[in-house]
Protein backbone atom coordinates (compact mmCIF):
# COMPACT_ATOMS: atom_id res chain seq x y z
CA UNK A 1 0.00 0.00 0.00
CA UNK A 2 1.26 3.01 -1.28
CA UNK A 3 1.96 6.53 1.32
CA UNK A 4 0.26 9.56 0.96
CA UNK A 5 2.14 12.84 1.00
CA UNK A 6 0.96 16.33 1.12
CA UNK A 7 2.30 18.58 -0.72
CA UNK A 8 1.57 22.62 -1.87
CA UNK A 9 0.75 23.98 -5.55
CA UNK A 10 0.06 27.70 -6.29
CA UNK A 11 -1.12 27.24 -2.19
CA UNK A 12 -2.77 24.41 -3.17
CA UNK A 13 -3.07 21.43 -0.81
CA UNK A 14 -2.79 18.39 -2.81
CA UNK A 15 -2.46 14.42 -1.82
CA UNK A 16 -0.45 12.78 -3.90
CA UNK A 17 0.89 8.65 -3.10
CA UNK A 18 4.53 8.17 -3.54
CA UNK A 19 5.00 7.32 -7.12
CA UNK A 20 3.08 9.87 -8.35
CA UNK A 21 4.66 12.53 -5.63
CA UNK A 22 8.30 11.17 -6.84
CA UNK A 23 7.06 11.28 -10.66
CA UNK A 24 5.97 14.54 -9.66
CA UNK A 25 9.14 16.01 -8.64
CA UNK A 26 11.69 14.55 -11.10
CA UNK A 27 9.26 16.23 -13.78
CA UNK A 28 9.29 19.50 -12.22
CA UNK A 29 13.38 18.76 -11.54
CA UNK A 30 14.21 18.20 -15.37
CA UNK A 31 12.30 21.08 -16.32
CA UNK A 32 14.40 23.26 -14.67
CA UNK A 33 17.47 21.94 -15.86
CA UNK A 34 16.32 22.85 -19.20
CA UNK A 35 15.33 26.09 -18.87
CA UNK A 36 17.79 28.24 -20.94
CA UNK A 37 17.71 31.62 -19.29
CA UNK A 38 18.72 31.33 -15.58
CA UNK A 39 17.34 34.55 -14.75
CA UNK A 40 13.68 33.25 -15.76
CA UNK A 41 13.70 29.88 -14.18
CA UNK A 42 11.58 30.52 -10.91
CA UNK A 43 9.18 32.64 -12.57
CA UNK A 44 8.88 30.14 -14.90
CA UNK A 45 8.42 27.20 -12.24
CA UNK A 46 6.16 29.08 -10.45
CA UNK A 47 3.50 29.28 -13.50
CA UNK A 48 4.19 25.71 -14.46
CA UNK A 49 3.29 24.88 -10.66
CA UNK A 50 0.15 26.60 -11.24
CA UNK A 51 -0.87 25.45 -14.31
CA UNK A 52 0.09 21.59 -12.99
CA UNK A 53 -2.18 22.85 -9.89
CA UNK A 54 -4.97 23.74 -12.36
CA UNK A 55 -5.22 20.56 -14.08
CA UNK A 56 -4.83 18.46 -11.02
CA UNK A 57 -7.86 20.43 -9.43
CA UNK A 58 -9.87 19.26 -12.59
CA UNK A 59 -8.99 15.57 -12.01
CA UNK A 60 -10.13 15.91 -7.97
CA UNK A 61 -13.75 14.54 -7.22
CA UNK A 62 -13.15 16.39 -3.78
CA UNK A 63 -10.48 18.10 -1.57
CA UNK A 64 -9.63 14.78 -0.16
CA UNK A 65 -9.25 12.31 -3.81
CA UNK A 66 -5.70 11.18 -3.84
CA UNK A 67 -3.63 12.01 -6.96
CA UNK A 68 -1.85 8.94 -8.12
CA UNK A 69 0.47 8.16 -10.98
CA UNK A 70 -2.01 8.23 -13.75
CA UNK A 71 -3.05 11.68 -13.19
CA UNK A 72 0.17 12.94 -13.26
CA UNK A 73 1.14 11.09 -16.26
CA UNK A 74 -2.27 12.79 -17.81
CA UNK A 75 -0.78 16.49 -16.45
CA UNK A 76 2.28 15.62 -18.31
CA UNK A 77 0.91 14.44 -21.41
CA UNK A 78 -0.88 18.00 -21.60
CA UNK A 79 2.18 20.39 -20.72
CA UNK A 80 4.57 18.04 -22.82
CA UNK A 81 8.51 16.42 -21.70
CA UNK A 82 11.71 19.33 -21.44
CA UNK A 83 12.88 16.86 -24.18
CA UNK A 84 10.10 18.04 -26.89
CA UNK A 85 10.55 21.69 -26.61
CA UNK A 86 13.80 21.46 -27.29
CA UNK A 87 13.81 19.09 -30.23
CA UNK A 88 13.41 21.91 -33.04
CA UNK A 89 13.51 18.92 -35.51
CA UNK A 90 9.87 18.92 -36.30
CA UNK A 91 8.51 22.23 -35.78
CA UNK A 92 5.29 21.31 -37.80
CA UNK A 93 4.60 18.81 -34.58
CA UNK A 94 5.90 21.17 -32.04
CA UNK A 95 3.62 21.68 -28.78
CA UNK A 96 3.56 25.24 -29.73
CA UNK A 97 1.48 25.05 -32.66
CA UNK A 98 -1.30 23.37 -31.10
CA UNK A 99 -4.06 25.33 -30.79
CA UNK A 100 -6.71 26.09 -27.16
CA UNK A 101 -10.08 27.18 -26.59
CA UNK A 102 -9.76 31.29 -26.58
CA UNK A 103 -10.97 32.33 -23.07
CA UNK A 104 -11.89 36.27 -22.20
CA UNK A 105 -9.64 38.35 -20.43
CA UNK A 106 -8.60 41.43 -20.32
CA UNK A 107 -4.56 41.88 -21.59
CA UNK A 108 -3.42 44.40 -19.54
CA UNK A 109 0.49 44.39 -21.18
CA UNK A 110 -1.37 45.93 -24.89
CA UNK A 111 -3.99 47.96 -22.44
CA UNK A 112 -4.75 52.04 -22.38
CA UNK A 113 -7.06 51.74 -19.33
CA UNK A 114 -8.12 48.94 -18.25
CA UNK A 115 -7.42 46.08 -21.33
CA UNK A 116 -11.00 45.07 -22.16
CA UNK A 117 -10.05 46.34 -26.35
CA UNK A 118 -7.18 44.19 -26.03
CA UNK A 119 -8.87 41.22 -24.46
CA UNK A 120 -11.33 41.26 -26.44
CA UNK A 121 -9.29 41.85 -29.78
CA UNK A 122 -7.74 38.77 -28.98
CA UNK A 123 -10.69 36.70 -28.55
CA UNK A 124 -12.46 37.99 -31.47
CA UNK A 125 -9.64 37.65 -33.84
CA UNK A 126 -9.57 41.58 -33.97
CA UNK A 127 -7.76 44.80 -34.91
CA UNK A 128 -7.07 46.11 -31.62
CA UNK A 129 -7.01 49.96 -32.82
CA UNK A 130 -9.99 49.22 -34.93
CA UNK A 131 -12.11 48.33 -32.10
CA UNK A 132 -10.80 51.12 -29.71
CA UNK A 133 -11.63 53.31 -32.33
CA UNK A 134 -15.54 51.56 -32.55
CA UNK A 135 -15.41 51.69 -28.75
CA UNK A 136 -15.40 55.80 -28.70
CA UNK A 137 -17.55 56.11 -31.28
CA UNK A 138 -20.16 54.17 -29.36
CA UNK A 139 -19.07 56.33 -26.49
CA UNK A 140 -20.38 59.20 -28.57
CA UNK A 141 -23.68 57.65 -29.69
CA UNK A 142 -25.06 56.79 -26.50
CA UNK A 143 -23.62 59.69 -25.31
CA UNK A 144 -21.50 58.75 -22.76
CA UNK A 145 -23.75 56.06 -21.62
CA UNK A 146 -21.11 53.27 -22.84
CA UNK A 147 -18.79 54.20 -19.99
CA UNK A 148 -21.05 52.41 -17.41
CA UNK A 149 -20.94 49.10 -19.99
CA UNK A 150 -16.95 49.52 -19.44
CA UNK A 151 -17.31 49.88 -16.25
CA UNK A 152 -19.38 46.94 -15.69
CA UNK A 153 -16.84 44.70 -18.42
CA UNK A 154 -14.08 46.22 -15.98
CA UNK A 155 -15.40 44.79 -13.02
CA UNK A 156 -16.67 41.30 -14.41
CA UNK A 157 -13.93 40.43 -16.35
CA UNK A 158 -10.76 39.12 -14.99
CA UNK A 159 -7.18 40.19 -15.63
CA UNK A 160 -4.53 37.57 -17.85
CA UNK A 161 -2.12 38.00 -14.60
CA UNK A 162 -0.35 34.77 -15.22
CA UNK A 163 1.56 33.29 -18.00
CA UNK A 164 -1.56 30.65 -18.25
CA UNK A 165 -4.01 33.44 -18.50
CA UNK A 166 -2.18 35.26 -21.45
CA UNK A 167 -2.05 31.77 -23.19
CA UNK A 168 -5.57 31.08 -22.83
CA UNK A 169 -6.34 34.73 -23.91
CA UNK A 170 -4.35 33.86 -27.06
CA UNK A 171 -5.45 30.89 -27.81
CA UNK A 172 -2.44 28.98 -27.45
CA UNK A 173 -1.68 25.51 -25.26
CA UNK A 174 -0.44 26.41 -21.91
CA UNK A 175 2.16 23.68 -22.26
CA UNK A 176 5.68 24.17 -20.95
CA UNK A 177 7.31 25.41 -24.18
CA UNK A 178 4.52 28.09 -24.32
CA UNK A 179 4.67 28.99 -21.11
CA UNK A 180 8.71 29.34 -21.09
CA UNK A 181 8.01 31.60 -24.31
CA UNK A 182 5.48 33.32 -22.83
CA UNK A 183 7.71 34.61 -19.45
CA UNK A 184 10.39 35.67 -21.86
CA UNK A 185 8.51 37.80 -23.73
CA UNK A 186 7.04 39.10 -20.19
CA UNK A 187 10.43 40.03 -19.19
CA UNK A 188 11.57 41.95 -22.50
CA UNK A 189 8.35 43.89 -22.77
CA UNK A 190 8.81 45.56 -19.00
CA UNK A 191 5.58 46.26 -19.46
CA UNK A 192 4.80 50.12 -18.18
CA UNK A 193 2.30 51.32 -15.16
CA UNK A 194 -1.05 52.24 -17.14
CA UNK A 195 -4.16 54.63 -15.97
CA UNK A 196 -5.80 51.58 -15.05
CA UNK A 197 -3.43 49.72 -13.08
CA UNK A 198 -2.70 52.63 -11.29
CA UNK A 199 -6.41 52.94 -10.56
CA UNK A 200 -6.82 48.76 -10.16
CA UNK A 201 -3.61 49.43 -7.21
CA UNK A 202 -5.21 52.68 -5.82
CA UNK A 203 -8.35 51.02 -5.26
CA UNK A 204 -7.44 47.61 -3.95
CA UNK A 205 -5.19 49.40 -1.22
CA UNK A 206 -8.29 51.52 -0.12
CA UNK A 207 -10.45 48.03 -0.26
CA UNK A 208 -8.23 46.03 1.72
CA UNK A 209 -8.24 49.19 4.62
CA UNK A 210 -11.74 49.00 3.83
CA UNK A 211 -11.45 45.19 4.85
CA UNK A 212 -9.70 46.18 7.70
CA UNK A 213 -11.64 48.70 9.37
CA UNK A 214 -14.77 46.71 8.28
CA UNK A 215 -13.26 43.65 10.24
CA UNK A 216 -12.39 45.55 13.05
CA UNK A 217 -16.03 46.89 13.41
CA UNK A 218 -17.32 43.40 13.19
CA UNK A 219 -15.01 41.93 15.83
CA UNK A 220 -15.67 44.26 18.36
CA UNK A 221 -19.21 44.86 17.53
CA UNK A 222 -19.99 41.32 17.89
CA UNK A 223 -17.70 40.76 20.83
CA UNK A 224 -19.61 43.09 22.47
CA UNK A 225 -22.78 41.59 22.01
CA UNK A 226 -21.33 37.80 22.90
CA UNK A 227 -20.20 38.57 26.00
CA UNK A 228 -23.33 40.42 26.79
CA UNK A 229 -25.32 37.36 25.62
CA UNK A 230 -22.92 35.20 28.08
CA UNK A 231 -23.60 36.96 31.00
CA UNK A 232 -27.45 36.92 30.42
CA UNK A 233 -27.13 33.23 29.87
CA UNK A 234 -25.28 33.39 33.47
CA UNK A 235 -28.19 35.73 34.88
CA UNK A 236 -30.85 33.28 34.11
CA UNK A 237 -31.60 31.88 37.45
CA UNK A 238 -34.77 31.39 39.07
CA UNK A 239 -34.59 34.84 40.90
CA UNK A 240 -32.93 36.64 38.12
CA UNK A 241 -34.99 39.42 36.01
CA UNK A 242 -34.73 37.55 32.92
CA UNK A 243 -35.96 34.55 34.23
CA UNK A 244 -39.23 36.66 35.51
CA UNK A 245 -39.84 38.57 32.23
CA UNK A 246 -39.71 34.59 30.70
CA UNK A 247 -42.41 33.39 33.02
CA UNK A 248 -44.04 36.16 32.66
CA UNK A 249 -44.65 35.64 28.80
CA UNK A 250 -47.77 33.70 27.77
CA UNK A 251 -45.58 32.59 24.15
CA UNK A 252 -43.28 30.68 26.18
CA UNK A 253 -46.06 29.54 28.63
CA UNK A 254 -47.44 27.40 25.60
CA UNK A 255 -44.89 25.97 24.77
CA UNK A 256 -45.05 23.70 27.79
CA UNK A 257 -41.12 23.31 27.91
CA UNK A 258 -39.15 24.79 31.00
CA UNK A 259 -38.51 28.44 31.03
CA UNK A 260 -35.02 28.07 31.13
CA UNK A 261 -34.42 25.70 28.45
CA UNK A 262 -36.59 28.09 26.72
CA UNK A 263 -34.19 30.61 27.68
CA UNK A 264 -31.28 28.70 26.20
CA UNK A 265 -32.88 28.10 23.44
CA UNK A 266 -33.91 31.80 22.43
CA UNK A 267 -29.84 33.00 23.04
CA UNK A 268 -28.72 30.18 21.07
CA UNK A 269 -30.94 31.17 18.42
CA UNK A 270 -29.35 34.80 18.42
CA UNK A 271 -25.83 34.04 19.90
CA UNK A 272 -25.13 31.74 16.53
CA UNK A 273 -25.19 34.47 13.96
CA UNK A 274 -23.15 36.99 15.98
CA UNK A 275 -20.09 34.28 16.28
CA UNK A 276 -20.59 34.27 12.44
CA UNK A 277 -20.30 37.99 12.34
CA UNK A 278 -17.03 37.90 15.10
CA UNK A 279 -15.22 34.94 12.76
CA UNK A 280 -15.85 36.80 9.60
CA UNK A 281 -14.45 39.88 11.35
CA UNK A 282 -11.64 37.94 12.53
CA UNK A 283 -10.79 36.39 8.57
CA UNK A 284 -11.09 39.99 7.04
CA UNK A 285 -8.24 40.93 9.74
CA UNK A 286 -6.10 38.52 9.32
CA UNK A 287 -6.88 36.26 6.17
CA UNK A 288 -4.15 33.78 6.46
CA UNK A 289 -5.88 32.31 9.51
CA UNK A 290 -8.37 29.73 9.72
CA UNK A 291 -10.51 30.79 12.53
CA UNK A 292 -13.13 28.07 12.18
CA UNK A 293 -13.37 24.23 12.53
CA UNK A 294 -15.89 23.44 9.25
CA UNK A 295 -17.01 19.85 10.84
CA UNK A 296 -17.74 21.58 14.03
CA UNK A 297 -19.56 24.52 12.48
CA UNK A 298 -21.64 22.41 10.25
CA UNK A 299 -23.04 20.61 13.34
CA UNK A 300 -23.97 23.56 14.88
CA UNK A 301 -24.99 25.57 12.41
CA UNK A 302 -27.35 21.76 11.82
CA UNK A 303 -28.47 22.40 15.37
CA UNK A 304 -29.07 26.55 14.82
CA UNK A 305 -31.23 25.87 12.21
CA UNK A 306 -33.40 23.66 13.79
CA UNK A 307 -33.93 25.81 16.51
CA UNK A 308 -34.35 28.43 14.43
CA UNK A 309 -37.79 26.19 12.79
CA UNK A 310 -38.80 25.41 15.67
CA UNK A 311 -39.01 29.12 17.38
CA UNK A 312 -40.78 29.87 13.93
CA UNK A 313 -43.38 26.94 14.09
CA UNK A 314 -44.39 28.11 17.93
CA UNK A 315 -44.39 31.76 16.96
CA UNK A 316 -46.72 31.06 13.75
CA UNK A 317 -48.90 29.26 16.19
CA UNK A 318 -49.37 32.20 18.22
CA UNK A 319 -50.15 34.52 15.64
CA UNK A 320 -52.81 32.28 13.87
CA UNK A 321 -54.40 32.36 17.14
CA UNK A 322 -54.08 36.33 17.03
CA UNK A 323 -55.53 36.58 13.27
CA UNK A 324 -58.07 34.33 14.12
CA UNK A 325 -61.84 36.25 14.43
CA UNK A 326 -62.47 36.48 18.15
CA UNK A 327 -65.41 33.95 19.37
CA UNK A 328 -67.83 35.98 21.74
CA UNK A 329 -70.05 34.55 24.08
CA UNK A 330 -73.00 37.13 25.46
CA UNK A 331 -74.87 36.33 28.83
CA UNK A 332 -78.03 38.65 28.99
CA UNK A 333 -79.30 39.68 32.46
CA UNK A 334 -81.91 41.68 33.43
CA UNK A 335 -82.47 43.42 36.51
CA UNK A 336 -85.34 44.40 38.01
CA UNK A 337 -85.97 46.17 41.34
CA UNK A 338 -87.66 48.68 42.30
CA UNK A 339 -85.09 50.05 44.45
CA UNK A 340 -83.40 54.02 42.99
CA UNK A 341 -79.34 52.56 43.56
CA UNK A 342 -77.86 49.70 41.79
CA UNK A 343 -74.81 48.26 43.75
CA UNK A 344 -71.86 45.96 42.02
CA UNK A 345 -69.51 44.33 44.31
CA UNK A 346 -66.89 42.31 43.72
CA UNK A 347 -65.90 39.08 45.37
CA UNK A 348 -62.25 37.27 45.51
CA UNK A 349 -62.53 33.61 43.65
CA UNK A 350 -61.48 30.56 44.95
CA UNK A 351 -60.34 27.08 43.66
CA UNK A 352 -57.89 27.81 40.93
CA UNK A 353 -56.23 24.23 40.45
CA UNK A 354 -56.10 23.50 37.10
CA UNK A 355 -57.23 27.20 35.82
CA UNK A 356 -54.97 30.58 35.10
CA UNK A 357 -56.54 33.75 36.04
CA UNK A 358 -56.74 36.89 34.25
CA UNK A 359 -57.98 40.68 35.48
CA UNK A 360 -58.62 41.46 31.93
CA UNK A 361 -61.97 42.72 32.57
CA UNK A 362 -63.90 46.03 31.68
CA UNK A 363 -67.27 47.47 32.97
CA UNK A 364 -69.21 49.96 30.16
CA UNK A 365 -72.16 51.92 31.47
CA UNK A 366 -74.94 52.78 29.04
CA UNK A 367 -78.34 54.24 29.17
CA UNK A 368 -80.97 51.97 29.68
CA UNK A 369 -84.06 51.82 27.04
CA UNK A 370 -86.85 51.48 29.64
CA UNK A 371 -87.28 51.61 33.82
CA UNK A 372 -84.96 48.33 34.41
CA UNK A 373 -81.09 47.72 34.65
CA UNK A 374 -80.04 45.32 32.61
CA UNK A 375 -76.23 43.77 32.38
CA UNK A 376 -74.85 41.84 29.61
CA UNK A 377 -71.61 39.69 30.28
CA UNK A 378 -69.83 39.11 27.15
CA UNK A 379 -67.32 36.28 27.49
CA UNK A 380 -64.27 36.79 24.55
CA UNK A 381 -61.46 34.64 23.39
CA UNK A 382 -59.10 34.31 20.13
CA UNK A 383 -58.45 30.79 18.44
CA UNK A 384 -56.95 29.43 15.00
CA UNK A 385 -60.60 29.32 13.63
CA UNK A 386 -63.87 31.14 14.61
CA UNK A 387 -65.17 28.10 16.36
CA UNK A 388 -62.31 26.93 18.32
CA UNK A 389 -62.62 30.75 19.21
CA UNK A 390 -66.08 30.09 20.56
CA UNK A 391 -65.01 26.87 22.08
CA UNK A 392 -62.10 29.32 23.92
CA UNK A 393 -64.88 31.73 25.11
CA UNK A 394 -67.24 29.14 26.45
CA UNK A 395 -64.42 27.83 28.46
CA UNK A 396 -64.47 31.32 30.16
CA UNK A 397 -65.06 30.64 34.13
CA UNK A 398 -66.63 33.95 35.01
CA UNK A 399 -69.73 34.31 37.91
CA UNK A 400 -72.03 36.67 38.89
CA UNK A 401 -74.46 36.36 41.84
CA UNK A 402 -77.84 38.31 42.86
CA UNK A 403 -78.51 39.83 46.13
CA UNK A 404 -81.85 41.11 46.03
CA UNK A 405 -82.33 41.46 49.96
CA UNK A 406 -79.31 44.42 50.01
CA UNK A 407 -80.26 44.91 46.12
CA UNK A 408 -76.47 44.38 44.56
CA UNK A 409 -74.34 42.44 42.09
CA UNK A 410 -71.60 40.76 42.90
CA UNK A 411 -68.64 39.30 40.01
CA UNK A 412 -66.05 37.68 40.38
CA UNK A 413 -62.76 39.57 40.77
CA UNK A 414 -61.03 37.98 37.91
CA UNK A 415 -61.89 35.51 35.41
CA UNK A 416 -60.74 31.89 34.90
CA UNK A 417 -59.77 29.51 32.09
CA UNK A 418 -58.12 26.01 31.80
CA UNK A 419 -54.41 26.36 32.26
CA UNK A 420 -53.69 24.65 29.06
CA UNK A 421 -55.02 27.64 26.87
CA UNK A 422 -53.03 30.51 27.91
CA UNK A 423 -52.43 32.12 24.33
CA UNK A 424 -56.07 32.89 23.32
CA UNK A 425 -56.43 36.50 24.69
CA UNK A 426 -59.02 35.81 27.29
CA UNK A 427 -61.43 39.21 28.12
CA UNK A 428 -64.94 39.32 29.54
CA UNK A 429 -66.53 43.26 29.21
CA UNK A 430 -69.46 44.05 30.92
CA UNK A 431 -72.53 46.12 29.75
CA UNK A 432 -74.73 47.97 32.58
CA UNK A 433 -77.60 49.61 31.32
CA UNK A 434 -79.26 52.47 33.96
CA UNK A 435 -82.59 53.80 33.78
CA UNK A 436 -83.46 57.45 33.89
CA UNK A 437 -83.16 59.00 36.86
CA UNK A 438 -81.40 56.11 38.90
CA UNK A 439 -77.97 55.19 40.30
CA UNK A 440 -75.25 52.57 40.36
CA UNK A 441 -72.92 52.45 43.18
CA UNK A 442 -70.08 51.01 42.50
CA UNK A 443 -66.81 49.13 45.11
CA UNK A 444 -63.13 50.26 44.87
CA UNK A 445 -62.50 46.98 42.72
CA UNK A 446 -65.44 47.04 40.29
CA UNK A 447 -64.15 50.99 39.73
CA UNK A 448 -61.23 50.02 38.74
CA UNK A 449 -62.27 47.88 36.56
CA UNK A 450 -64.61 50.33 34.48
CA UNK A 451 -64.12 52.48 31.55
CA UNK A 452 -65.66 55.75 31.97
CA UNK A 453 -64.35 59.16 29.93
CA UNK A 454 -65.06 61.36 33.04
CA UNK A 455 -63.03 60.03 35.26
CA UNK A 456 -60.62 57.98 35.91
CA UNK A 457 -61.88 55.34 39.06
CA UNK A 458 -65.80 56.42 39.13
CA UNK A 459 -67.53 55.47 42.26
CA UNK A 460 -71.52 56.68 41.75
CA UNK A 461 -73.03 57.12 38.47
CA UNK A 462 -76.43 58.44 37.58
CA UNK A 463 -78.47 58.88 34.43
CA UNK A 464 -79.41 62.16 33.92
CA UNK A 465 -81.56 63.22 30.72
CA UNK A 466 -80.41 60.45 29.04
CA UNK A 467 -76.48 60.91 30.20
CA UNK A 468 -74.27 58.68 32.45
CA UNK A 469 -72.49 61.41 34.78
CA UNK A 470 -70.34 59.99 37.36
CA UNK A 471 -69.39 61.34 40.60
CA UNK A 472 -66.71 59.96 43.46
CA UNK A 473 -67.13 60.50 46.86
CA UNK A 474 -64.42 62.11 47.42
CA UNK A 475 -64.68 64.71 44.81
CA UNK A 476 -65.67 68.59 45.17
CA UNK A 477 -67.63 69.60 42.91
CA UNK A 478 -68.03 73.17 44.13
CA UNK A 479 -68.70 75.42 41.33
CA UNK A 480 -69.68 72.95 39.10
CA UNK A 481 -73.85 72.49 38.35
CA UNK A 482 -74.93 69.07 39.96
CA UNK A 483 -78.75 67.35 40.02
CA UNK A 484 -80.03 64.87 42.15
CA UNK A 485 -83.34 63.75 42.85
CA UNK A 486 -84.65 60.94 44.88
CA UNK A 487 -87.75 60.28 44.86
CA UNK A 488 -89.06 57.62 47.42
CA UNK A 489 -92.70 56.70 48.88
CA UNK A 490 -92.46 59.02 51.76
CA UNK A 491 -89.11 61.19 51.24
CA UNK A 492 -87.91 62.94 48.31
CA UNK A 493 -84.52 64.65 48.19
CA UNK A 494 -83.67 66.89 45.78
CA UNK A 495 -79.92 68.43 44.90
CA UNK A 496 -79.65 71.02 42.18
CA UNK A 497 -78.02 74.22 41.70
CA UNK A 498 -80.99 76.16 43.94
CA UNK A 499 -79.60 74.00 47.14
CA UNK A 500 -80.37 70.91 49.02
CA UNK A 501 -84.32 70.09 49.56
CA UNK A 502 -85.60 67.11 51.40
CA UNK A 503 -89.08 66.80 52.07
CA UNK A 504 -91.24 64.12 54.10
CA UNK A 505 -94.70 63.17 53.83
CA UNK A 506 -97.42 60.54 54.82
CA UNK A 507 -99.26 58.61 52.46
CA UNK A 508 -102.72 61.32 53.02
CA UNK A 509 -100.52 64.07 52.20
CA UNK A 510 -101.89 65.70 55.90
CA UNK A 511 -98.62 65.42 57.65
CA UNK A 512 -95.10 66.74 56.44
CA UNK A 513 -91.94 68.14 56.56
CA UNK A 514 -89.21 69.82 54.99
CA UNK A 515 -85.76 70.88 54.81
CA UNK A 516 -84.35 73.65 52.82
CA UNK A 517 -80.68 74.42 52.16
CA UNK A 518 -79.53 77.59 49.81
CA UNK A 519 -78.22 80.64 49.93
CA UNK A 520 -80.55 81.97 52.13
CA UNK A 521 -79.88 80.01 54.70
CA UNK A 522 -81.56 76.87 55.91
CA UNK A 523 -85.40 76.79 56.19
CA UNK A 524 -87.26 73.27 58.33
CA UNK A 525 -90.85 73.23 58.18
CA UNK A 526 -93.79 71.05 59.79
CA UNK A 527 -96.99 70.13 59.06
CA UNK A 528 -99.60 68.27 61.78
CA UNK A 529 -103.07 68.86 60.12
CA UNK A 530 -103.74 72.68 61.09
CA UNK A 531 -100.73 73.26 62.71
CA UNK A 532 -97.84 74.53 60.88
CA UNK A 533 -94.40 75.15 62.22
CA UNK A 534 -91.09 76.99 61.09
CA UNK A 535 -87.59 78.02 61.75
CA UNK A 536 -85.14 79.92 59.64
CA UNK A 537 -81.49 80.34 60.28
CA UNK A 538 -79.95 83.14 58.03
CA UNK A 539 -77.75 85.92 58.46
CA UNK A 540 -80.11 87.66 60.66
CA UNK A 541 -80.32 85.23 63.33
CA UNK A 542 -83.01 82.10 64.17
CA UNK A 543 -86.68 82.83 63.70
CA UNK A 544 -89.24 80.52 64.79
CA UNK A 545 -93.05 80.73 63.89
CA UNK A 546 -96.01 78.83 64.50
CA UNK A 547 -99.46 78.64 63.45
CA UNK A 548 -102.59 77.18 65.55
Amino acid sequence: MNKTIDISLAGILFHLDDNAYYKLKKYLKSVRQSIQQPEDIDEVIHEIEARIAELLMQKQKSPQHVINEKHIDEVISVLGQPEDFEDEVQPEISQKSQQAKKSLFRDMDNSMIAGIAAGIAHYFSLDVTLLRLIFVIILFVTHGSFILIYFLLWILVPKAKTATDKLKMKGESANIDNIVDQVSTDDAAKKKVNLGETIETTGSEIGDALVKIIGFVLLLGAGTIILGLLISVLSISPLSDINLVLQDNLILQNLHIPVRFISFLVIFVLIFPVVLLFLLGFKMLFPQASPWNKNLMTIIGTLWFIALIYMLVKTVRYFSYKNASAGIVTLNSQWQTDKDTLYIDAKTIKNLQNYTTSNNIKFHFHVSKDSKFHVKVKKIAEGVTYKNAKKNALNIDYNMAQDSIQNRLVFASMIRYPTGNLISNHKVRVRVEIPEGKFVKLSEPISRLSYFSDCSFPELLINKDDEISCLKAYENISGKSFYLNIDGDKVQVKIDDNGVEINGKDNDDSDKASIKINDDGIEIQAKDGEKKSSIQINADGVKIENNQ
